[in-house]
């Protein structure tokens, strides 16, 4: 016979478990979009999770009000490590995004150097720019073998 305590801590322990899994399901990398007054950027792909050589889908979305551009001076997409080691860079220069516009980016998983990169945590950042300030945003992806 099992004694109660224990059955009561087994049972408390994996209703919690529970509870909390599907709230860190809910709230991990969410791809909500929230529309603001003024400048703002977003940034959202089509999952988090993705096998090595799959295609990633990017989508950076003006969620302000106001329109901007990408500078020929920067990447409109950078794509770097958690350390900041840069992988891959994409420029849109002259590209105008009106107030809920969105260009769609695909990235093959290759770095500049046209090599695959490995499994690990990535961070997908975009930058653009209104008259008077620059934007950024970035989301962060999994890549596992």
């Amino acid at each position: 016979m099992i004694p109660k305590g224990l059955l009561i801590a087994i049972i408390v322990g994996v209703s919690s478990a529970l509870v909390l899994g599907v709230y860190l399901q809910k709230t991990y990398n969410s791809n909500d979009l929230k529309f603001v007054e003024g400048t703002s950027i977003s940034i959202l792909t089509d999952k988090s999770d993705y096998t090595i050589n799959d295609t990633v889908v990017i989508d950076v979305i003006n969620t302000g009000t106001v329109a901007v551009s990408f500078s020929n001076l920067e990447p409109s997409l950078r794509v770097r490590a958690l350390d900041g080691t840069e992988f891959y860079s994409t420029f849109s220069e002259g590209t105008q995004l009106a107030p809920k516009e969105k260009i769609t980016i695909s990235w093959n998983q290759l770095k500049n150097d046209n090599t695959h990169i490995l499994e690990g945590r990535y961070v997908v950042e975009s930058f653009a720019y209104d008259k008077d300030q620059k934007i950024h945003d970035s989301t962060t992806i999994n890549v596992f073998k």
